[in-house]
């Protein structure tokens, strides 16, 4: 009894290493690979037009709505940029089509990229529509917090 007691864990110890082995080569690449999130290539080029006030005659990109809305950032604002600070980073958080009231409401329900920007005293995010087929920006909303801030925010202002 004393030997089959003192092998036992042995034995078992080897199962589950094999167990455990066997289940991660059993794993398909899709299900433990890591989903690739990238932008929209011409949504981040609008979001560089509007971080750089549209240099480059990129200020033609936006159309409709996302026109007025972008025209503050456009232009040097030397009390905006003095109220917000420094541009410290800028970064892609995820792309939403019609999840929430932001894009339902004030993007009427496109495909939407969300950027997280952050300057030295305040946090910005960007929502910014994909483009039409001629590549113009139609919608576009910049609201203070950052991507994860949606529910506060609308649970104190509202969506529009």
């Amino acid at each position: 009894m004393k030997l089959l007691s003192g092998a036992a864990p042995t034995v078992s110890k080897k199962f589950l290493v094999a167990g455990f082995a066997v289940a991660v080569l059993g794993m398909s690449p899709a299900a433990s690979a890591e989903p690739k999130l990238t932008a929209h290539p011409e949504t981040a080029s609008a979001l560089k037009c509007l971080l750089d006030h549209g240099q480059n005659g990129c200020r033609t990109m936006f159309e409709g709505s996302a026109s007025r809305a972008a025209q503050p950032w456009l232009w040097h604002n030397p009390n905006r940029d003095f109220e917000l600070g420094a541009l410290l980073s800028s970064a892609y958080a995820r792309t939403e089509a019609g999840e929430n009231a932001y894009i339902i409401k004030l993007l009427n329900g496109r495909p939407t990229d969300l950027y997280d920007v952050k300057f030295k005293y305040h946090e910005k995010t960007f929502y910014i529509a994909h483009p039409g087929t001629d590549g113009k920006i139609r919608y576009l909303l910049i609201r203070d917090g950052g991507p994860d801030d949606e529910r506060t925010d609308l649970f104190t202002r509202g969506p529009g």
